[in-house]
């Protein structure tokens, strides 16, 4: 009783009390309102509401949409996004956007028979879901090395939205046993596993040349690169506290070292985690570096590591879809002993096939040393080791599990 009547006392201290007070009636009326307009509104049995945590055409979700689209299937596709405005030229015609956390995102999200999401994204939205809906997680990661078990992540409101996105959520997407286990042993223990690959995966396995050379295209005229160079992708993760004095690449000695190495003029594609993308330190770090590209903006990750020669990352799980390429990876982490203090990973890094540098002396030394034969060998035992089933067809199996809950939709 008396922590009570001492919040309270600091609340008006404050003077924020009555401010909290009207947020806590103002939200447990909008809860209210929406359940009663839900309950109330008929399911298109039709309509697909896709939402990323990047809230663009990106990751798994797109590849599902292109699936559908390359089907001809007559569904109605609606994806939530920050500003309609800014996104449109992103997206096919054939999908229709609709503003996130507004008042038209929620009828269409209440009014959709599938629900297709990333991350926790329906979660954190707190929106009413309908036994009569399906809630398909494919999550973001992979075989990946950073933990997200609750107590793992230090975000509360986070972990909170987790155990929520759980009892709503129908199907998750699963690329590897270790994938599996991962959705077991955190969030998901009941959900049904599809165990498909991932869709974005797709084109890093099965492409054909027409749609590389598309691709290709696509991100050399976005990002200015001049054909005939060879491209390294540098992609960190994030750090809690948003450092970026973890980012510390010598870039040129790191261009110098490659052309010694493999031969060739290269560039260095630097992308920064989503977290950071509004960062100006992270941005300003790489003004005016020679052979050094800004690529943080660019939408599609898979496009990157698809053009990309070599790979460069910490504890990113994208290095574990891109070692489906069968190109090289490295590890570059200065933080190692304090990031396994904050976060933890799930398997050492000296499991994976990538070779392991602290700083800029390792990672030079560790480029002369490569070896293509025992690199293959360890790529290869890394994913018997994870269970990996990608097979390049992920995005049509969804599809056809997405056509078998909706049924046949009279055109």
């Amino acid at each position: 009783m008396n922590n009570w009547v001492n919040k309270i006392c600091e609340a008006l201290i404050e003077g924020n009390f009555c401010k909290k007070v009207i947020n806590k009636i103002d939200y447990t009326l909008s809860r209210i309102c929406r359940k009663f307009v839900s309950i109330n509104t008929p399911i298109k049995n039709n309509k697909i509401i896709f939402m990323t945590y990047q809230n663009d055409y990106v990751c798994n979700l797109k590849y599902i949409a292109e699936e559908i689209i390359r089907q001809k299937l007559p569904y109605d596709l609606v994806w939530a996004v920050e500003k309609k405005s800014n996104k449109k030229e992103n997206f096919p015609i054939n999908i229709r956007l609709v503003e996130r956390n507004s008042v038209e995102f929620f009828k269409e999200a209440i009014s959709a028979k599938i629900w297709i999401d990333n991350a926790l994204n329906f979660a954190y939205e707190n929106l009413p879901k309908k036994k009569e809906q399906i809630l398909i997680n494919t999550w973001h990661g992979s075989m990946g090395l950073k933990r997200i078990g609750q107590n793992d992540n230090k975000n509360e409101k986070w972990v909170k939205n987790a155990l929520r996105c759980n009892k709503d959520t129908d199907y998750c997407i699963s690329d590897s046993d270790f994938e599996t286990n991962v959705y077991r042993e955190t969030y998901w223990k009941d959900t049904p596993i599809l165990k498909y690959g991932h869709p974005r995966n797709d084109i890093l396995i099965n492409i054909s040349q027409e749609q590389y050379t598309k691709i290709k295209n696509k991100v050399y005229n976005k990002l200015n690169i001049i054909p005939g160079k060879k491209i390294v992708l540098y992609a960190p993760t994030f750090r809690d506290n948003n450092t970026i004095d973890c980012y510390n690449i010598d870039y040129q000695r790191l261009i110098e070292v490659l052309k010694l190495k493999f031969g060739g003029e290269w560039l260095v594609l630097v992308r920064h985690h989503f977290h950071l993308w509004n960062s100006l330190n992270a941005r300003e770090s790489i003004n005016n570096i020679e052979n050094v590209i800004k690529a943080t903006d660019y939408d599609d990750m898979q496009e990157l590591m698809l053009i990309a020669d070599i790979g460069i990352t910490d504890y990113s799980s994208w290095i574990c879809d891109f070692v489906l390429t069968k190109k090289p990876g490295f590890i570059f982490a200065t933080d190692l002993e304090e990031y396994n203090n904050e976060r933890g990973l799930y398997y050492s890094l000296e499991t994976t096939p990538f070779p392991i540098a602290k700083n800029n002396n390792e990672l030079i030394n560790n480029i002369m040393c490569f070896d293509e034969k025992i690199y293959e060998e360890k790529r290869k035992k890394f994913l018997l080791d994870r269970g990996c089933f990608e097979t390049g067809q992920a995005s049509k199996k969804v599809v056809e599990k997405i056509k078998k809950i909706i049924g046949e939709v009279s055109k």
